[in-house]
């Protein structure tokens, strides 16, 4: 068994023909690193408590987010020594130079442009789970998944698509693939 499983879900049928080479970057990218790789349908969700998944129900985005914490809980448990979460929209440009770090975890990182009032575009960096990367023996994983599903559980309102993401998630514990996946010669 190879020691690194690539999970990555979105409903089927895909909804966007452009997913599918996104979708086929991490499939060459795990083939070319002898990864294990597991793409998930709606089974993302059976591992939801059902009370989480009824709260959810119209933000099914915030499901997803903590359903992926609890997948790769699943693939650590399974006795991978790294799990990686790729989201359907990520595409890899060149799989060859694309290296994982030597941390025990990693989250990514974006950054949005916008407009601002008076239409000069301005930058925001963020952290984001689009990919987030967990090695045996992490200390955050656990703490990741506790604390998103004690906040859905304790939520009585409304909630933005980030709730448990970028709003969760403080800038000060980002260890960024952007700053720690160099591609050599980067």
């Amino acid at each position: 068994m190879p020691d690194t499983l690539i999970l990555q879900a979105h409903r089927q049928p895909l909804p966007l023909s452009w997913l599918q080479p996104c979708l086929d970057s991490v499939l060459y990218w795990a083939e070319l690193n002898h990864f294990d790789y597991q793409f998930i349908g709606d089974e993302l969700f059976y591992s939801m408590p059902a009370e989480l998944l009824e709260k959810t129900y119209h933000q099914r985005v915030v499901a997803t987010d903590l359903a992926r914490l609890y997948a790769l809980q699943n693939g650590l448990r399974q006795g991978y020594q790294t799990v990686i979460w790729c989201d359907a929209d990520f595409l890899i440009f060149n799989p060859a130079l694309y290296v994982l770090p030597k941390n025990d975890f990693a989250l990514d990182r974006e950054v949005w442009v916008q407009q601002d009032s008076v239409n000069r575009l301005k930058t925001y960096s963020k952290v984001h789970n689009a990919i987030m990367m967990f090695r045996q023996g992490n200390s955050f994983l656990d703490f990741y998944a506790d604390a998103a599903e004690r906040l859905l559980r304790l939520n009585a309102g409304p909630m933005p698509p980030q709730f448990i993401r970028p709003k969760l998630l403080p800038p000060c514990i980002i260890l960024s693939f952007a700053r720690y996946w160099k591609a050599p010669g980067c």
